[in-house]
């Protein structure tokens, strides 16, 4: 089973616009009419139930698989994944808003209406229509005029379509052919490249687009100041990503401890997953159009921050990323690709995927934010929360809550006698390095106890151990 995300608490949720549960019975029509209108009205997720045995999993993953390329037009991006819970076997198809509106199975246009898959009515699919005209080309979709297949890295292209058709059974009209394998991808077309194609597979991309430079800079002190290292990257984007995860781990402390006599076990500062699970989010969903965005990563001692240009979709908050949430990529035909190379294991999830990866490493969950500038993503490890520097009131709070208990910011301001105002900074740093997690929003939000340890500073320190 996939460990980012938890498949008993999906299969106790009702079923909603953004979540129906298929049963075995079900047919390739069923599941195909369910993705259609995942696509055409926000996204969504299925729980397809497959048997008892892994080999049907499998099946039925390839089954789905073949049967949405086939039925579903346009082309579209989603992910199918096998899951497990108890002897039951499962497969989670994930699909984010659809880009390209409006989707349709064998002509026929379907929509999500409350919790039912249903044939889209007339007005419906005027809305969709509409709006499909009035939004401008993407970014990624625009043409490059009178550029060709020779400025791109054309052996990159034929691997990842060689092992796109071996481990995901995607199948290209000819898979020896790059202007084949490009149009299949929405990559080429009218005889020129996509913007899209430039970034994946240039040669020279930053010549054409200077924003999709990637900074890295390495700094000595946890306030900045003097770097160790500083460098800027500019190659086609699934080679950048490498690069810039490579030195990142250059410069990640790693722990080393013996287990079972001689055998040793090294855990890095900061979990590899989660690390390159936010470089791929941050390549994925960063705002190209930008010409004075980009990616940045700053790497301090005890903590990792991961910037990109770019807003999250209309109706998503920050909130939002911490548990299941629609999907709605900026740049799917960049999606796509990234999730061919086997850089994302399912479509829409890379955050469940950091923080499921923090919490096994004993981390503090990540902190996202998002303003006018574009989305920080920002780790801390396990000696940044050591030295944490705790108030009175906070240490006293983690004190009196077991864990699973949980505190409302009235309750805080009443109990310790500070202002709503004071409240939220004590509440935000304790939800920074781990110690509570913040549930719902609103005059609903509550904190609700980890069970991450909390140890008292003995007499004579300063801070707790």
């Amino acid at each position: 089973m996939s460990e980012d995300f938890n498949l008993p608490e999906l299969l106790g949720k009702l079923e909603s616009p953004h979540l129906e549960h298929i049963p075995l019975e079900a047919d390739a029509e069923q599941v195909s009419r369910a993705a259609c209108a995942f696509l055409n009205t926000g996204g969504g997720t299925a729980i397809i139930e497959v048997g008892l045995d892994s080999l049907s999993a499998s099946r039925r993953q390839t089954e789905i698989e073949q049967q949405l390329r086939q039925r579903i037009n346009p082309p579209a991006l989603w992910s199918v994944a096998p899951a497990q819970t108890g002897v039951r076997h499962y497969c989670i198809l994930d699909v984010p808003a659809g880009r390209d509106r409006p989707y349709t199975v064998e002509g026929t246009i379907f929509v999500r209406r409350g919790a039912r898959t249903v044939a889209a009515r007339s007005e419906e699919i005027r809305d969709i229509v509409e709006e499909s005209f009035t939004g401008s080309e993407r970014w990624e979709r625009k043409l490059l005029p009178s550029a060709g297949i020779e400025r791109l890295d054309s052996e990159l292209i034929r691997s990842i379509a060689s092992d796109a058709q071996d481990r995901h059974s995607y199948q290209f009209s000819d898979v020896k052919k790059v202007e084949t394998i490009l149009a299949d991808l929405a990559l080429y077309r009218q005889q020129s490249i996509t913007q899209a194609a430039e970034v994946l597979f240039g040669r020279k991309p930053a010549l054409q687009f200077p924003q999709i430079r990637v900074r890295v800079t390495v700094y000595s002190q946890d306030k900045g100041g003097d770097f160790v290292d500083n460098k800027q990257f500019d190659v086609a984007a699934l080679t950048m990503l490498e690069d810039v995860f490579a030195m990142i781990r250059k410069h990640t402390t790693v722990a080393s401890t013996f287990e079972r006599g001689l055998r040793r076990t090294d855990r890095p500062e900061f979990p590899e997953a989660a690390v390159r699970e936010g470089l791929v989010n941050a390549f994925v969903h960063r705002d190209y159009a930008n010409f004075s965005g980009g990616i940045a990563v700053d790497l301090y001692p005890g903590r990792l921050v991961i910037w990109n240009s770019g807003s999250l979709p209309a109706g998503l908050h920050i909130g939002d990323l911490n548990r299941e949430h629609p999907s709605m990529p900026r740049n799917p035909d960049i999606a796509q690709v990234f999730f061919l190379r086997r850089l994302m294991e399912r479509v829409g999830r890379g955050t469940q995927k950091i923080i499921a990866a923090c919490k096994d490493a004993g981390l503090p969950v990540p902190k996202w934010k998002s303003d006018e500038s574009g989305v920080t993503l920002t780790f801390v490890s396990k000696a940044s929360t050591a030295f944490a520097k705790l108030n009175l009131r906070q240490q006293k709070l983690l004190d009196e809550l077991n864990a699973g208990e949980v505190v409302r910011l009235p309750d805080y301001c009443e109990r310790l006698a500070v202002s709503i105002r004071q409240a939220r900074r004590d509440l935000g740093t304790l939800v920074d390095y781990g110690w509570l997690v913040r549930e719902g929003d609103g005059p609903t939000t509550l904190f609700r106890r980890t069970d991450q340890k909390w140890q008292p500073a003995r007499p004579g320190q300063t801070r707790p151990n």
